[in-house]
């Protein structure tokens, strides 16, 4: 068990798929005992694009560091049962559909009735309230719901709207829920009160569109409020999609300042390179080592917003992208970085358990899983110089430790043996 900074801090999590697993994730890695609650037959994301039966790849990167309880609450004797051993519980944390936790009796109002100081996550696709509040959602239909489907800018072959890769409301939701539950216990040593923490996808998703979707009365006048009638004419019109993405970037583009042609990716004679350059003297060491220096869009005097200006832009971007090609991207890393100007390579996420920085940065971590052997995993998600962090255990395997977490909570193996003959329990 890990001696980190949650050491003494108990979770019963009731997840599947993504948000909820990956909270787990980080609440063991910052060494809180996180115990994942499954039905006797195991999380059903257990099996996705599994090549061993019940371990799939992705089930076993968002449980590592957890322990596994098989027990089957749709019976009267498991819902008796959990709520023996709740009081041995800190935190419990859920992101099952709307109406699942009632009919299971592992709701907020039922918990707490037995246990006043639980701290209780609970994470929804649409929120527990509203005309959406019953919906169910994965990250993709809230992200498209947020708007944020739009935002990543992507269109696939017949100009339908592509997802958000990887699904960044299921994470940040996961993380998000994660703070609230430290700074509820945080309330609890101070009063001794527990708490419902509620979040979700759409809140999420939200968040992090903070500019898109902010109003502001003096800049949406000009900006904001013409884009959203040019779109809706469009849309009465039967425009398709990519024709309103394109009417929008052309909104968004021509507001936003400085054309963006030293804040994007381009292809370089071997693959591709990202410039990250959002100060005007960063664009000055872009436009020195690429020989741009006529291009004026941070005179005082350019308009971005100009047609004139724009097609001005569309003649620098050209330039740019020619010049990029001819050389190889380490070429490009090597003159951009000794000119202070920040980019990156493009990589694929595949290779990047052996990429130099991650190794010298120590973010991989070696573990040992009992049925399908060895793996690295990326390990927590920051470092603490007093408390370490640690991933310290692969994925359980289904019930693994049923047996060991009923004994901690005092249920005699003469109890134990009857609830498994009664299909109660499962696992070992």
């Amino acid at each position: 068990m890990s001696d980190g900074p949650l050491s003494d801090i108990r979770v019963l999590e009731f997840s599947l798929i993504v948000a909820m697993p990956f909270n787990g994730v980080l609440m063991s890695d910052f060494g809180a005992d996180v115990v994942k609650v499954e039905p006797l037959t195991g999380d059903p994301y257990r099996s996705a694009g599994a090549i061993v039966a019940s371990e799939g790849k992705r089930f076993q990167s968002l449980n590592r560091g957890k322990r596994s309880l098989a027990i089957d609450l749709a019976t009267k004797a498991g819902r008796e049962l959990l709520y023996r051993i709740l009081p041995d519980f800190d935190v419990v944390t859920i992101n099952y559909r709307p109406g699942v936790a009632e009919r299971l009796g592992i709701d907020y109002e039922t918990l707490s009735e037995i246990h006043p100081a639980l701290v209780y996550g609970d994470l929804t696709g649409f929120g527990p309230s509203g005309p959406m509040a019953g919906a169910g959602a994965t990250d993709l239909a809230a992200a498209a719901y947020a708007g944020l489907v739009v935002s990543s800018n992507k269109v696939g072959p017949s100009g339908e709207p592509q997802g958000v890769a990887p699904p960044i409301a299921d994470y940040l939701t996961g993380l998000g829920i994660g703070m609230a539950v430290v700074a509820a216990l945080r309330h609890r040593d101070r009063t001794g009160e527990g708490q419902l923490i509620e979040g979700s996808l759409l809140r999420s998703a939200l968040a992090i569109q903070d500019v898109a979707v902010m109003r502001h009365p003096i800049t949406d006048v000009t900006m904001r409020d013409p884009m959203i009638e040019d779109l809706q004419k469009m849309r009465a019109d039967g425009a398709s999609y990519p024709e309103q993405l394109t009417r929008r970037n052309e909104l968004i583009d021509s507001g936003a300042g400085p054309p963006r042609l030293y804040y994007r990716s381009y292809v370089a004679k071997d693959g591709a390179i990202v410039l990250g350059c959002l100060t005007k003297t960063n664009r000055d060491g872009a436009r020195n080592v690429l020989g741009m220096n006529h291009d004026r869009s941070d005179d005082p005097d350019f308009d971005a917003r100009d047609p004139d200006s724009r097609a001005e832009t569309d003649i620098w971007v050209a330039e740019v992208e020619n010049r990029m090609r001819k050389e190889t991207v380490a070429h490009w890393l090597a003159v951009f970085r000794e000119a202070g100007v920040p980019c990156a390579p493009v990589q694929f996420p595949e290779e990047m358990a052996d990429d130099p920085q991650v190794e010298a940065q120590k973010l991989m971590v070696n573990l040992e899983h009992e049925i399908t052997g060895p793996q690295r995993v990326v390990g927590p998600i920051v470092s603490m110089s007093k408390t370490p962090l640690t991933a310290h255990r692969a994925s359980p395997p289904l019930g693994r430790h049923t047996t060991e977490i009923l004994e901690e909570s005092g249920i005699t193996s003469v109890e134990i043996d009857q609830y498994r003959k009664q299909k109660v329990i499962g696992g070992e």
